[in-house]
């Protein structure tokens, strides 16, 4: 049984979401990647520090713009998380999001254990009832039967623009607020929680003719009790 099944027949979910430097090193889960992630930022850092020094000097000024030093204690703070993580048993997701992650899981034990660890700071604690279908979402006043999500995606300039033509065109969706914040944007990349609403099965297909493989999932809109 998969983990959303179990949290469907669960009904429970639990989640802690914590403070850790650095913390988007860890959307890729493994260590190699997390170690070639932290040279790429001190490299960049460096550059930036450099850059900001050269112009600083240029115009008289002494006070160089300092980065965040990225150090030996975050770097083993973000490999002793990731083992925790890779070597759990149980089923969980991590949502990262610059110095912040989040863990879902429907194991107590592994919530404890991450509570436990003294240098995760400002935890947070959550217990969701699911009282739902699976792969349903409940408005109180629904005026479309789906919604689909989006993937994160690198665009051109040529590819946005299509986009943007296309959603002009459709007149009986609902677009996110932070997609229609983003198609107005100068910003190329699109986000996972960027999402439509529709009434015809058929329109992921007319979108897939436009931007190919953009939909991540689907869910059924209902009439919440």
């Amino acid at each position: 049984m998969s983990f959303k099944d179990r949290l469907f027949y669960s009904r429970f979910e639990w989640s802690i979401g914590f403070y850790i430097d650095e913390a988007s090193c860890l959307r890729e889960l493994d260590h190699n990647a997390i170690d070639s992630m932290i040279e790429r930022r001190r490299a960049w850092r460096e550059i930036a520090q450099q850059r900001w020094k050269k112009s600083n000097n240029a115009f008289g000024n002494t006070l160089g713009r300092r980065t965040q030093e990225i150090t030996e204690t975050t770097v083993e703070n973000l490999h002793d998380l990731a083992e925790i993580l890779l070597t759990s048993t149980v089923d969980y997701k991590l949502v990262v999001s610059v110095n912040h992650a989040y863990v879902y899981t429907n194991d107590r034990d592994l919530i404890d254990q991450l509570a436990d660890l003294a240098w995760l700071k400002q935890k947070t604690y959550s217990q969701a009832v699911i009282a739902r279908p699976k792969n349903t979402i409940e408005l109180c006043n629904p005026r479309h039967r789906f919604r689909s999500f989006f993937k994160t995606t690198k665009f051109s300039a040529e590819q946005k623009s299509h986009l943007v033509g296309f959603l002009s065109t459709q007149t009986d969706v609902r677009i996110s607020p932070s997609l229609t914040h983003w198609l107005d944007s100068a910003f190329y990349r699109t986000q996972d929680y960027f999402f439509i609403d529709y009434n015809h099965e058929s329109w992921p297909t007319m979108l897939g003719l436009v931007c190919p493989g953009l939909i991540r999932k689907t869910m059924q809109i209902i009439q919440a009790k």
